[in-house]
Order: structure tokens, then C-alpha cells, then sequence
């Protein structure tokens, strides 16, 4: 499991780290905000990607009444 190229190991660091510095109060309103900002970050991430998609399938759309029409 990946996330974001990070192991499972690495993010354990991370959190001791940050656990270390923060402290547990400061933690625990990081992680919220974190956990917030990459939900919109997937949010925006999907929107994008079923924007592109959608355009595609009009483009191929397109293409196909065009080669229809020269035959």
C-alpha cells in the first residue's frame, strides 16, 4: 500500500515525527485539515478527470458522425 509514493514504514516516521513536534492536540487538528485538503484535493482530482472524459467522448462522437457522413 502507497500513498502518495510513501510506505507504510515511511509513514510511521512521518507520524512519529510529527507527533514529536506537534504534540498530540496540534495532531489531532492537522490530521482533520490534512485529511480535509486531500479530500478536495480527490474531489477536484475526479471533476477533472470526468471533465476530460466527457470531452473525449463528444471529440469521438464527432469523429464518428464525420465518418459516417463521407461514406
Amino acid at each position: 500500500m502507497n500513498i502518495l509514493g510513501i510506505g507504510p514504514f515511511e509513514l510511521l516516521i512521518i507520524f512519529l515525527v510529527a507527533f514529536l513536534f506537534l504534540g498530540p492536540d496540534k495532531l489531532s487538528k492537522f490530521s482533520k485539515d490534512f485529511a480535509k485538503y486531500i479530500r478536495g484535493f480527490n474531489k477536484q482530482k475526479d471533476e477533472l478527470n470526468d471533465l476530460i472524459n466527457s470531452e473525449i467522448d463528444i471529440i469521438d462522437e464527432d469523429i464518428n458522425d464525420k465518418k459516417d457522413f463521407k461514406k
